[in-house]
């Protein structure tokens, strides 16, 4: 269950994360996580129903705003403002990499929009695709700008849904999503970037707001390219819990999903 985390908890996290954005230390070298998706990947947790244990986010850690161009403590991006500060699995697995590279800092850059497909919104050259290398690239000058060593560590990945409500997008997935994370691969430089994505629940054929009724296809791609690839890992998210809409994660469902990515990372990092 989630632990109920009182209004002085969550006022001391605010406070304690904005307060810090110009004290970061920016000497550390800099392991980069750049992160996409739709909405399971902006995030429903609600930063009221955090855990104590992440209401004050480590202090080699920061987030991008895309907006400002700036880097930010974790969780206080423009984008997560506009959005009354609910999360996605990029704090749990935030939290899990700061703690394992103590000398390190850990920068996620995530580029998400809720309802986006890949056929439509993630391919090269389409806009979604588009704002996720800019946001990249923005964040690196800004590194580089400070002479801040780093290196891009990986990718997170947590999208499908809406490629699941017709069958000819859902047969299309397969390929489209080599062929973004080839493209990934090839803007990074690196051809062997790690790479962990979420796998799309079961859940949404039980009665839902929309129509995901290729869910099980869009698994199934998603399976083929995991197995496909040693440097893809793939989380099952069938047992994970919903709001009630049987679609979005709720807040303990989005701890344990950055929780395992993040041991996920690990294991292809290694």
């Amino acid at each position: 269950m989630s632990i109920k985390v009182p209004p002085i908890l969550i006022l001391l996290f605010l406070f304690t994360t904005i307060s810090g954005v110009g004290q970061m230390d920016t000497s550390r070298p800099v392991k980069v996580f750049i992160l996409g998706g739709q909405s399971n990947m902006d995030g429903t947790g609600k930063s009221e129903e955090l855990p104590e244990e992440y209401t004050v986010h480590p202090e080699n850690s920061m987030t991008w705003d895309n907006k400002k161009k700036i880097w930010v403590p974790l969780g206080t991006d423009s984008f997560a403002e506009r959005r009354k500060f609910k999360f996605g699995p990029e704090i749990a697995f935030t939290h899990l990499l700061a703690k394992k590279y103590p000398k390190h800092t850990i920068a996620v850059v995530k580029t998400s929009g809720g309802g986006t497909k890949l056929w439509k919104h993630w391919l090269p050259g389409q806009p979604m695709y588009v704002r996720f290398l800019q946001n990249m690239e923005n964040a690196l000058e800004n590194l580089k700008g400070k002479g801040t060593p780093y290196e891009i560590c990986g990718m997170l990945w947590m999208q499908g849904e809406s490629d699941a409500e017709f069958l000819e997008w859902a047969n299309a997935y397969e390929e489209n999503l080599k062929t973004l994370y080839t493209d990934v691969r090839l803007q990074t430089g690196k051809k062997d970037l790690p790479i962990v994505m979420g796998r799309i629940s079961i859940g949404l054929l039980r009665k839902t707001p929309w129509n995901f009724d290729f869910t099980e296809v869009v698994q199934a791609a998603q399976d083929r390219v995991a197995a496909a690839d040693k440097n893809v890992l793939i989380i099952n998210t069938d047992k994970l819990e919903t709001l009630k809409d049987n679609t979005h994660f709720n807040s303990e469902s989005n701890i344990w999903l950055g929780k395992k990515m993040g041991k996920s990372m690990l294991k292809l990092i290694r």
